[in-house]
């Protein structure tokens, strides 16, 4: 009995040893497959997301965009700009039906059209019987008259203050030329947020060779900016506050379009969300772009953005190629001292890497980082974007009104074969405004589906109400201030922007190829941005506009490098010095060399020429102005030059906070905050001697 125990327990030893060294040999073998595979279910993983990003454009993107005879941009010109004023009638006819009962409506006596007569208005209200009613009965707005009504929206659950429409966002303006503002924006904005941007793409790809249409394996670059949404400000009854650049990340109705671009953009926006720092950010965003060869489009919102993406590639590439050769931003300054999450680190350093695999893993990863390193040993060379993506179609920034001073810089990034195309879109808070009417030129078209255009004649913009125009009564060679009628509830609202009346559309070579039908081109108005009213300075009613003085200094430095005093505009900013008799002009200059930098030879040969030279050609520019100088009643120009980056400062340091992101800062022109001119008399170069 006790030997057949025994020999029963042996049996059974023996079958468990047998077990464990079958689970141990099973499991060896599995994690020998696991590791083996972890480099394959990585390359599986990328090919998928290659995969959806190829259909993602083969079924929402490609077909809208590519040039055809039904492209979103001939759909759009036959159906709205082609009848631009009809379709900006029906429009307004729309909006006041919408929003007549408001408060802000009720307590100012505005109507509606009679043709667009609500369902709900009672018998005796008969409303406007036309659009020159409207226009008559109708007083002119500023951003003060709604002041109270945004507060009363932001600090309340009170509905139908404005709008009936559903609010969604306050976006905060960026500043430019005074107090910031907080502007509502609603469902239907974002709405047009997520159709337009075809048309002013579409139009470009019609402009460029067919065969330059991008790649299905290419992607864009376009700098993003965003947080987290629980970061944002918001309102008593949870609508959020923010900056416009930022609305994607604020609100739900964007969760569609995140997915999406999740897969289109180089980097994801949950990604960008995490990360506080702008700059931090932007390495980022350059770095992992840095690993994609077949970059197609390079796009930042506004040119001195663009230059600090440029900037910091050169100042950075080292780091740039060890983070890109390593799969690892530990190389990196920026992302060491302002990212402490270890977790987060781990995912930057995936994204980079899964970026790799695509196009070969760690050797193509280190072939890559060489190619950069030996590109940016050669930065100055002409045309460093095409020699870094030399599939590049296109870039594209804000090269309009004052921007234009940016203009050869980034041209010159550039190279003579790639295109810098202006910013394709006019948007503002209040409205998608225009959309590219030329890859050649800073004209638009006005989208007559947006917002309700009226238009101020330049020489009426110190009346309180003025007459206005409408779009089908602009003539070219003329400058007028914009009034829109918004579907946020802003009625006949002043915005302050100017643009100027080029000329009306044809078919010529530098405007966007036609459509064929319809054959007779209707007498469209093509405008360009001139510049903001709040950035005129205008002391005695000389007007002198943002582009004046860009025009002054442009010619000025002509007359320099003609002297072979070879000097570049970085940036200009300006203020009226009125405590003084009589009251002058102070400019702020940043000047540089072909060194980036201004040495003391040079210095010395500016400190006698450059009061009287931009005098002397401000004058010529801006007659006006030369009348009050010579009556004396202005005084003359000073000039003052300041160091090296104290505009990069400024933007950076002085004007970025909660409320405004880095994307969407524009220089300031004219300076109304006595700290902010301070700074440039703090950062002036004094010795001269």
């Amino acid at each position: 009995m006790g030997a057949t125990i025994f020999k029963s327990k042996n049996i059974l030893l023996e079958q468990n040893r047998n077990n464990i060294w079958y689970a141990l040999l099973l499991g060896s073998g599995a994690l020998i497959i696991i590791s083996a595979s972890v480099a394959r279910i990585s390359f599986i993983k990328c090919t998928l997301k290659r995969f959806i990003r190829i259909q993602i454009r083969k079924l929402f993107i490609d077909s809208r965009m590519r040039a055809s005879d039904n492209d979103a941009f001939v759909s759009y010109y036959q159906n709205f700009i082609c009848h631009s004023q009809k379709s900006n009638n029906e429009l307004l006819g729309k909006i006041l039906q919408k929003n007549y009962n408001c408060a802000f409506f009720a307590d100012r006596s505005i109507s509606f059209l009679s043709s667009h007569r609500p369902l709900t208005a009672s018998t005796e209200h008969v409303g406007y019987a036309s659009i020159d009613e409207f226009r008559d009965q109708v007083p002119l707005t500023t951003f003060d008259e709604y002041r109270s009504y945004i507060d009363r929206m932001i600090s309340g659950r009170e509905k139908n203050v404005l709008t009936s429409a559903r609010l969604i966002y306050f976006s905060t303006s960026s500043g430019t030329t005074g107090k910031i503002k907080l502007i509502p924006v609603v469902e239907s904005y974002f709405e047009h947020l997520s159709k337009l941007p075809f048309v002013a793409y579409a139009a470009i790809w019609r402009s460029l060779s067919p065969a330059s249409f991008p790649s299905l394996q290419s992607r864009p670059f376009n700098l993003q900016g965003g947080k987290r949404s629980e970061l944002f400000q918001k309102s008593q009854d949870g609508i959020p506050i923010g900056p416009l650049t930022q609305i994607t990340s604020a609100i739900s109705l964007c969760s569609t379009m995140r997915k999406l671009s999740s897969f289109l953009n180089i980097v994801s926006l949950n990604i960008i969300e995490q990360i506080s720092d702008f700059d931090t950010s932007t390495f980022i965003q350059l770095t992992c772009s840095l690993v994609v060869p077949d970059v197609n489009s390079y796009t930042v919102l506004f040119a001195p953005g663009f230059i600090h993406t440029l900037k910091m590639i050169e100042n950075q590439y080292e780091e740039i190629c060890h983070c890109i050769s390593s799969a690892n931003f530990n190389h990196s300054t920026l992302v060491r001292n302002n990212i402490s999450d270890t977790k987060f680190i781990a995912i930057l350093n995936r994204v980079l890497d899964e970026l790799a695999i695509e196009y070969g893993g760690r050797p193509y990863r280190l072939e890559r980082s060489d190619y950069i390193r030996t590109q940016c040993q050669h930065f100055d060379l002409p045309g460093i974007l095409p020699r870094l993506w030399p599939n590049l179609n296109f870039v594209s920034t804000t090269t309009g009104g004052s921007f234009s001073i940016y203009k050869q810089k980034i041209q010159h990034y550039c190279g003579e074969k790639v295109p810098l195309i202006n910013q394709p879109l006019y948007v503002a808070s209040e409205g998608l405004l225009g959309t590219s009417a030329s890859i050649h030129t800073d004209e638009y078209f006005l989208l007559p589906t947006s917002v309700f255009f009226e238009f101020i004649r330049e020489e009426d913009f110190h009346h309180t109400q003025p007459k206005t125009l409408l779009l089908s009564e602009l003539e070219p060679g003329n400058r007028y201030e914009l009034v829109c009628t918004t579907e946020a509830g802003f009625v006949r609202y002043r915005m302050g922007d100017v643009v100027t009346c080029t000329r009306f559309l044809s078919r010529t070579k530098d405007i966007i190829p036609l459509p064929l039908d319809p054959v007779e081109v209707p007498p469209i108005p093509l405008v360009s941005i001139a510049y903001r009213l709040g950035s005129l300075l205008d002391v005695f009613g000389e007007k002198t506009s943002e582009q004046h003085i860009v025009n002054a200094l442009t010619r000025t430095i002509d007359r320099w490098r003609g002297r072979e005093i070879s000097i570049d505009l970085r940036d200009f900013t300006s203020y009226p010095k009125l405590d003084e008799f009589p009251s002058r002009y102070v400019i702020f200059l940043e000047l540089l060399d072909e060194e980036n930098e201004l040495d003391r030879q040079k210095l010395l040969q500016l400190q006698h020429v450059v009061d009287t030279d931009v005098e002397r050609e401000l004058c010529e520019v801006n007659h006006k102005y030369k009348e009050f100088r010579s009556s004396n009643r202005l005084g003359s120009i000073i000039c003052i030059l300041v160091k090296s980056g104290t505009f990069a400062t400024f933007l950076h340091d002085k004007l970025t906070n909660d409320r405004v992101s880095p994307l969407q800062i524009k220089p300031h022109r004219m300076l109304k905050n006595e700290q902010h001119v301070q700074f440039f008399y703090d950062n002036q170069i004094s010795n001269f001697n």
